[in-house]
This record gives structure tokens, sequence and C-alpha cells, in this order.
């Protein structure tokens, strides 16, 4: 487009960094430590890539659970991996189906390896009925989370305390 500038992406590359074009063995040696060190990374923690997906996972359900969309949300949880996922399908389908929803996540940054990891979530639910508007129900509790890669994707296989999105009343803790 006239008047807008090339990005740097679209600049050619300095002929240092083309193929078969280095410094010599020191050029080598610092991209060998930078891989080692990025690979280090991996292993030890989430990478950042990991970590956002493991973030928008969580937003995309509370998105989902605020909307009404009981499928949606429980398709971020393994219903395979999850003990007594049914019951808690059948508690999830409930409270949409009696209760308006306002929620609302902070996720603390995920802390585990490449395939399965725990995330510290500050989940704020506000529940009006839908029948009958009455007082809000207000439900904010810290959750772990623990999460496991399903092939590209990551899914929720454990939700502590399990009864947070029951459609019942639940006692204060």
């Amino acid at each position: 487009m006239p008047g807008l500038a090339r990005s740097a992406w679209s600049a050619a590359p300095p002929s240092d960094i083309l193929p078969g074009r280095s410094r010599g063995p020191a050029a080598a040696v610092g991209i060998v430590a930078a891989g080692l060190g990025l690979a280090a990374g991996l292993f030890a923690s989430d990478g950042p890539g990991d970590a956002e997906a493991v973030r928008r996972l969580i937003r995309d359900a509370s998105r989902a659970l605020q909307s009404g969309n009981a499928p949606l949300f429980l398709s971020s949880f393994d219903r395979r991996a999850m003990a007594d996922f049914d019951r808690f399908q059948d508690e999830v389908a409930a409270l949409t189906a009696q209760r308006r929803i306002a929620s609302s996540v902070r996720s603390e940054p995920p802390e585990g390896g490449p395939d399965e990891c725990v995330v510290h979530v500050d989940w704020l639910l506000d529940l009006t009925p839908k029948l009958d508007p009455g007082p809000v129900e207000r439900r904010r509790e810290t959750l772990l989370l623990e999460m496991r890669r399903r092939g590209k994707r990551w899914k929720i296989v454990r939700v502590e305390p399990g009864d947070f999105f029951a459609a019942a009343k639940r006692a204060p803790r």
C-alpha cells in the first residue's frame, strides 16, 4: 500500500545470518548455547506460548459460562480424564439453565512442564435466578485447575474445589 513503511520482517536479512555465512566458530557456539538455554527453559516450565494458551483456555471457559453455553464451557474439560465428569456436566447444565451468570477470572502463571500444569485461578461468579430474579449469589474462590495437553490443546482434568460450579447454593467456606 502506498504511504506505508515496510516492516522490519520484509527487509532483506543481513548477510551474516544467511545459511552458510557465519562469523566463525564463535557464532556457532553462541547459537548452540542459545538453543540449549531455550530447550532447558521449555522443560523447566511452560513456554510463553503454552502459558498464553492456558490463560486463553481459562478466559474462554469463563466467557462460555457467562454466555450460558454449557457445552462450550465443558469443551474445556477432558471428559475421559476427569473423575466424575458426568456429575460435573449435570451440575454445569443445571447452573446455566437456572441462573444468569456473570463470570470473571484472574489466573496466576501456570506451574509445571510442557504437557501438564497446575494453575491457581481467582474465579468470581455472580449468579442471578432466571425465573425469579432475587438476590445475587456471589461465589469467589481460588480454584486449583490441573491441566494436560491433549495433542495441541490444553484440557482441564481436575478442579478443586469440585463443587464450585454446582447449581445448588454452596455452604460458605
